[in-house]
């Protein structure tokens, strides 16, 4: 079976690199030309591990193509990776995916020889691709199971590990409401040579799948956060331990389980709020808005944090730095990170101008100045000249290099830092210190 994937943004092109890892022939197509010239010049246009390498090493496979219909004509089953943007209902906008749509019932309607799969692979609301994509082919004069068969089949990734976690997945989820469902299942059980694990429901079952797995481990990590301030704010206790004792417990695990900061970036927030407009007519209750409430707290937490830190140190003079603006490391989203978030906080209350790091990102000039940070581009310096630095993700680099500085003060947010190898003060997220 020929692929094609449509969309070849960051999960996009790393899901059609590691079809070509497959030694498959894949056709990629996106409507954003500056991408597509890129890797007609074998460059990646994103920071993702293994994607430049890929790249290289699977270059022959990809057919890169500006040309749509000669997509669709050549492929059997055609993977749409398009954004599905929130909408002001917290909702997802499905407009990328309809367009697409349109655009392939015209191709469809002149191949008519053979049964084209439509495999949607983004996040989209409950019912989507039954009430919605399938009647729109349908009105367009193509059959179900005849011309077409839509599947809904998210992959369950995380920025930074993309093709790790698309080449080891848990499992694979697969929603179909076609009498055709199987041929999905034996696509994937070609492309994994080892046995794996096909879930093969519904599409409305798939689709409420996708967006509660996410919202439990907002849930999850939201617990962890709960008990972390619990265990701040009782004497000799340290979160990390209690919490990975939690963990050992078969029936929880440790995954999502520890000391860490706010929930944050492109996924979780946003499915949690998704999850949360589409039950609202079925339950009187609303675990995911409790859930987001508790997490907008966190910053506020940290920012306690930090007046605590300051007023036992007794510091009348100091500046504060940020590692890490980034939401979690090895990515380049800045926005609505937990970074973002809290050098707003701290410029609401100090005033201060803010030090700033980041190994993966250089913050637009915009970002720099709106905010008034100082952006450091050698880590060496931004250590020397930062009293109290925030440790906002685990970086081993980091941590290697304030080992060897001196009279510098640490916040860990991550519980990442080893005092015993250091005499540098550290002061830990779920650890009490008053």
């Amino acid at each position: 079976m020929i692929s094609s994937v449509i969309g070849l943004g960051k999960l996009g092109l790393p899901f059609a690199l590691f079809l070509a890892s497959k030694y498959q022939r894949v056709f990629c197509y996106d409507l954003n030309s500056e991408i597509i010239n890129k890797l007609q010049n074998n460059k990646s246009p994103y920071m993702e591990p293994k994607t430049s390498e890929y790249l290289k090493k699977f270059k022959k496979q990809l057919i890169i193509t500006k040309d749509f219909s000669y997509l669709i004509e050549k492929s059997d089953i055609s993977h749409l990776v398009l954004p599905t943007p929130s909408q002001k209902n917290n909702s997802f906008s499905n407009q990328y995916l309809i367009n697409c749509l349109e655009k392939i019932s015209f191709v469809l309607l002149k191949k008519r020889n053979k049964k084209h799969i439509i495999n949607i692979t983004s996040t989209v609301m409950p019912g989507s691709c039954k009430n919605l994509f399938c009647k729109l082919l349908e009105s367009r004069g193509l059959k179900k199971d005849k011309d077409f068969i839509i599947t809904y089949n998210p992959h369950f990734i995380a920025q930074g590990t993309t093709i790790y976690n698309l080449e080891n997945p848990d499992f694979i989820l697969i929603g179909a409401d076609s009498k055709n469902s199987n041929k999905l299942v034996t696509y994937y059980n070609k492309i994994y040579k080892k046995k794996i694990k096909i879930l093969l429901l519904n599409t409305i079952e798939a689709e409420i799948a996708k967006i509660s797995i996410n919202s439990y481990i907002t849930t999850k990590i939201t617990f962890s956060n709960f008990i972390s301030e619990v265990c701040e704010n009782t004497k000799d206790v340290d979160a990390s331990k209690v919490l990975d004792a939690i963990g050992k417990d078969h029936r929880i695990g440790n995954s999502y389980l520890g000391v860490g900061t706010k929930y944050s970036g492109p996924c979780f927030p946003r499915d949690n709020r998704a999850l949360n407009y589409f039950i609202k007519d079925k339950t009187k209750h609303s675990l995911p808005s409790f859930i987001d409430k508790i997490n907008n707290t966190q910053t506020g937490r940290l920012i306690r944090i930090i007046k605590k830190v300051v007023r036992k140190e007794k510091l009348k003079k100091f500046n504060i730095g940020i590692f890490g603006l980034t939401y979690k490391d090895k990515t380049s989203i800045i926005k609505d990170s937990q970074s973002d978030d809290l050098i707003k906080q701290i410029r609401k209350k100090y005033k201060k101008n803010i030090n700033v790091y980041d190994n993966n990102v250089i913050p637009s000039q915009e970002y720099i100045e709106n905010n008034n940070l100082s952006y450091f581009k050698n880590l060496d310096d931004f250590i020397k000249k930062t009293k109290i630095l925030i440790l906002m993700y685990p970086n081993k680099k980091f941590l290697s290099k304030i080992e060897e500085s001196r009279n510098k003060i640490i916040i860990d947010c991550w519980n990442m830092t080893d005092e015993r190898k250091t005499n540098l003060k550290i002061y830990k997220l779920g650890q009490n210190f008053i």
